[in-house]
């Protein structure tokens, strides 16, 4: 079986997501810029086959999924 290659950096960029509630605060927090915040996001939930992160407003929530 081929499973997808998800590195612990990108879990720990949707950490920062989750628990700062937007891509901005956490790119903030981990000294990034908000694009490559917005790009681990993509290519994690690419990675992976499901959309784990939902935009409302100005918020960023996991989905069901990203949930689990």
């Amino acid at each position: 079986m081929n499973y997808p290659r998800v590195t612990l950096e990108q879990w720990r960029v949707l950490q920062a997501v989750v628990d700062c509630g937007g891509f901005a605060q956490a790119a903030e927090r981990l000294n990034r810029s908000q694009s490559s915040v917005s790009y681990m996001i993509g290519k994690l939930q690419e990675q992976l086959g499901l959309k784990v992160l939902q935009i409302q407003g100005r918020k960023a929530q996991l989905t069901p999924a990203g949930e689990v």
